[in-house]
């Protein structure tokens, strides 16, 4: 799915009802409605909104229209609705009007904010409604709001109730770059048309919740036509990519995969890549260690293939271990190596020897990265594909650039990232993928409690899992992967907060997993 701008959303929207393809207020007829559904399947609700008290906050724009249709939707299934409007003369847009005149047979006693006590009696209904439902402001907002609104949006942040918010919360544009000071902090976004850039990156990701879609039918032509590299990987999307499997094969045609981690100091992270790769779904893992931590990988993981590497005596790999690791990877579809080998001399050089040598696609993370900073060229010009998994501090050191500047021109700095031969994956909230055709994923999801040593190797064995069931398919699976990733990190944090631990992730993949394949079958299970 596109992830477009306010810019994008609006030229779209111009060109759909200018050009005669779908008339103004049928779209705003279709948005309204499709809240309303969004509503309905909600389930605080119940599937019945019959007798629910809920209050409809709506603005002159075609956003508070949406509201109005809303608001007549939730009268009709029986609902007690209340109807604030933050537009003193009712100088509304006239798709808005002409909502707005379907819906005052209903509600004939509407309230408009300038009106005397008006903010006194939103404040009581606020006291007591089950839901608020904010149609103040779209994404044409580009400046702070005015004294009026604010107080507005402050009123309903601090009243407790649900709040969804039709397009975007009130007070964000919808980009990256968002207007300083208050706006609506939403339960639920039903962003409207197409997901909005902004809705995924912080600041406005802290005010978003959490982001559904309501397709009003913007024809696919006008779409294409507005171009833009961004793109949405949400369940939908990382269901459409799950590898085919035939029930009638056998664990040697289920992808096997390599995962090389671990030295005496980062022994764990060798444990949390194996537990990653044996939830990532592959017939046979093979976890390649150095001699000393084999015992703890079999008494961890008596699941996994555990090789024995040659070590030295502070327990990292050395040059003695590429032969074994040659002989290995010719029995896997895919390998992924990189989690606490540590940066000694001897190990770097063994990995980069290695590396360039390899015929199997990689997934290249951690310390696997090293041997190549300041040489980001010479990961493309390797035997076979390589999906890489830095951080931004990793993927600095890579392209021999700061941290700063890479945050400052991300999207630029990805996509000159390219390669015939690399899939990007950059870690982080939220995790970005430049794939070979110039397209950028942003991957929704996950969540802040992630944020701590260990969940990478989680991902780099799961990954790794994923690219060995379709190794001709890496920008694919590394997609796939990341949404599991960020989903097993979302349901772990909900059962353990800030307490989530990288173990907590693991367990969490099987959730994930079916979750995943619920909206590959039929209908999500939220």
């Amino acid at each position: 799915m596109r992830l477009v701008s306010s810019a994008q959303m609006r030229e779209i929207d111009r060109v759909t009802i200018e050009g005669g393809l779908v008339p103004a207020d049928v779209l705003m007829a279709r948005a309204g409605e499709g809240v309303f559904r969004l509503l309905m399947d909600w389930e605080r609700w119940g599937g019945s909104v019959a007798g629910r008290r809920v209050l409809v906050a709506c603005g002159k724009g075609n956003n508070g229209g949406d509201g109005f249709v809303v608001a007549r939707h939730l009268m009709q299934a029986g609902a007690k609705v209340s109807v604030f409007v933050l537009a003193g003369d009712l100088n509304l847009s006239s798709a808005a009007k002409q909502a707005l005149h379907q819906l005052i047979p209903l509600h004939p006693d509407l309230r408009k904010f300038s009106d005397a006590g008006a903010m006194d009696a939103f404040r009581a209904e606020l006291a007591r409604c089950e839901l608020v439902v904010d149609a103040l402001f779209g994404t044409g907002l580009n400046a702070p709001l005015r004294d009026s609104a604010v107080d507005v949006v402050r009123a309903l942040n601090g009243s407790g109730a649900p709040i969804v918010s039709i397009d975007v919360p009130s007070g964000l544009s919808g980009d990256l770059d968002q207007p300083a000071g208050d706006c609506v902090r939403a339960t639920v976004t039903a962003t409207i048309g197409l997901p909005k850039i902004g809705l995924y990156y912080y600041p406005g990701r802290a005010s978003a919740g959490d982001v559904r879609v309501v397709d009003i039918g913007f024809p696919a032509s006008v779409i294409e036509a507005q171009g833009g590299c961004r793109r949405l990987v949400d369940r939908a999307a990382a269901a459409r990519v799950l590898p085919a499997r035939d029930p009638r094969s056998h664990k040697y045609r289920r992808g096997s995969v390599l995962l090389v981690a671990g030295s005496r100091h980062y022994a764990g992270a060798a444990l949390l890549a194996a537990g990653g790769a044996l939830r990532g779904g592959a017939g046979m893992v093979y976890v390649a260690v150095p001699a000393s931590l084999a015992p703890l990988v079999q008494t961890r993981w008596p699941s996994a293939i555990t090789l024995s590497l040659p070590e030295d005596e502070e327990g990292r790999l050395d040059g003695r271990a590429l032969a074994p690791l040659q002989e290995a990877a010719a029995r896997v579809q895919a390998v992924a190596l990189g989690p606490g080998l540590d940066r000694a001399p001897a190990t770097q050089a063994m990995l980069r020897d290695w590396l360039e040598r390899l015929d199997r696609p990689a997934v290249v993370d951690a310390d696997a990265l090293a041997p190549f900073a300041g040489d980001y060229a010479r990961l493309g010009e390797q035997p076979a594909m390589r999906v890489l998994t830095p951080h931004s501090g990793e993927l600095a050191m890579l392209l021999g650039t700061s941290a700063a500047e890479l945050d400052a021109h991300r999207e630029e700095q990805l996509l000159g990232a390219r390669h015939d031969r690399v899939v990007l994956l950059h870690k982080g909230a939220p995790t970005e993928i430049a794939e070979p055709s110039g397209l950028l994923y942003t991957v929704a999801g996950g969540h802040p409690a992630m944020a701590r040593g260990g969940t990478g190797d989680v991902l780099t064995g799961l990954l790794g899992a994923v690219l060995a069931q379709d190794p001709e398919r890496p920008g694919e699976m590394a997609r796939l992967a990341a949404w599991l990733h960020a989903e097993a990190g979302r349901l772990a944090a909900a059962e353990w907060g800030r307490g989530l631990s990288s173990e907590d992730l693991i367990a969490a993949l099987g959730p994930a997993w079916r979750e995943l394949a619920a909206a590959a079958t039929g209908p999500s299970p939220r």
